[in-house]
């Protein structure tokens, strides 16, 4: 599994307690927050969260390069082009 990195640090202005943290991970870019005041969801929870989906979605755009756009002609190969994005997700 590739690694995130990490990219900063930020405090919002408005409420000390928070602290955003930026990381990068497959070119994506992530954030995952830290509340020091309020109980918040782990960090490593946060963390696989995150990049689950950007698996998920990079995998989607892989399936939607493979599917054979030459082939839409009609309006029913168009719906049937829908669907079969629909059930690659």
């Amino acid at each position: 599994m590739k690694k995130a990195k990490y990219i900063g640090r930020y405090s919002d202005r408005y409420d000390r307690d928070s602290v955003s943290l930026e990381y990068e991970y497959r070119n994506e870019i992530y954030t995952v927050y830290v509340h020091n005041t309020k109980g918040n969801e782990p960090l490593a929870w946060q963390h696989a969260n995150a990049q689950a989906k950007i698996d998920h979605e990079i995998e989607l755009k892989e399936k939607y390069k493979q599917i054979d756009k030459s082939k839409v002609e009609s309006v029913e190969d168009s719906l049937d082009y829908f669907f079969k994005l629909i059930d690659s997700e």
